[in-house]
């Protein structure tokens, strides 16, 4: 299994850390956890062609998350010489199908009926496989319907996503002993805004959970004072190997 992380940072323009958008690679099969803007160019310089993509996960809606799913449609529905026949399934929150149709009433009836096979799926706490990794979702304590994701592989490795979420016991149970907690760090404790985590809270969902690997992403400027209190406090809290993710950053298990 191989991790890239396409984006490391929040709505904030920055040069190192772009919107956010996580890769999974599993026997040659790519998953896409969210997608904000730029996320479609940051896929072909991680060597993935968006034509490839049939399985796109959403944590939620915000536009920092989502900001390219438009763009994708219309790239996979207007390419030169490409013309798709595989569904492109969907995953995302409660209410992921409004969301599209409010897209549809802004962009065009294209965006629902794109002219190749589109299949939709709603989760809040579900369990399912997507080719040979099982999929476990539940609700996380930021925007209405936020979730999360666990990426189980049959050799038993576990990859797990909180998108956006402020401390919560569902973080803790989602990644519960798993390989790699690619988990969000926004803000300092200074300037701790509901929603999201500090370092600290960050420090202790990894204790708690007993993931081996903690990878923290999704930074708020100023990103040196938050780095800085990253590099300070989690190491009180949480042994296990910290990373501080960036665009581009590879993992393999």
């Amino acid at each position: 299994m191989e991790i890239t992380i396409l984006g490391s940072g929040c709505g904030i323009p920055s040069l190192s850390h772009s919107a956010p958008g996580v890769l999974i690679r599993y026997h040659g099969a790519p998953f896409l956890i969210d997608s904000g803007c730029g996320t479609l160019v940051r896929l072909l310089k991680a060597g993935i062609h968006y034509t490839a993509l049939n399985d796109i996960f959403y944590t939620h809606t915000h536009s920092d998350h989502s900001g390219d799913l438009a763009p994708l449609i219309q790239a996979l529905r207007t390419t030169p010489g490409y013309q798709r026949t595989s569904p492109l399934r969907l995953y995302g929150p409660e209410s992921f199908a409004d969301f599209l149709r409010c897209l549809s009433q802004a962009y065009g009836a294209w965006i629902t009926d794109p002219g190749f096979p589109f299949i939709i799926r709603e989760l809040k706490q579900d369990l399912f496989k997507v080719g040979e990794l099982q999929v476990s979702t539940r609700a996380m304590l930021h925007s209405n319907d936020a979730i999360g994701y666990r990426f189980d592989s049959p050799d038993g490795r576990a990859v797990v996503y909180s998108g956006d979420t402020d401390y919560s016991s569902e973080i803790i149970e989602l990644a519960q002993s798993c390989d790699v907690l690619i988990l969000e760090c926004s803000f300092g404790e200074t300037d701790k805004i509901s929603g999201h985590l500090t370092p600290r809270e960050a420090a202790e969902i990894a204790y708690q959970s007993n993931c081996q690997k903690l990878v923290l992403t999704h930074f708020y400027p100023p990103q040196d004072k938050l780095f800085l209190e990253i590099r300070s406090v989690i190491p009180q809290i949480y042994l296990g190997e910290l990373i501080i993710a960036h665009d581009g950053l590879r993992i393999f298990l």
